[in-house]
């Protein structure tokens, strides 16, 4: 049941910051929390994007972003 739930959810889209694009159609991307990965897709370095099941979505706006606790 807790398989069937994840599978309709989906995966998580994040927003990172390009760090360096690749030859091989990859780019080094980063989280705000500082977690480093490497994705499938393109990205200028110094801009953000979406990523979803380790691919570029798109390109996300440079936007504040702030965390507030609950």
């Amino acid at each position: 049941m807790l398989q069937q739930l994840k599978q309709s959810l989906g995966s998580q889209r994040q927003i990172l910051k390009v760090t360096q694009s690749h030859s091989d159609g990859t780019v080094s991307a980063v989280s705000p929390s500082g977690h480093g990965v490497r994705v499938i897709g393109s990205g200028s370095v110094n801009s953000h994007i979406y990523v979803q099941d380790g691919r570029v979505l798109g390109t996300a706006p440079d936007l504040p972003h702030s965390d507030i606790e609950v």
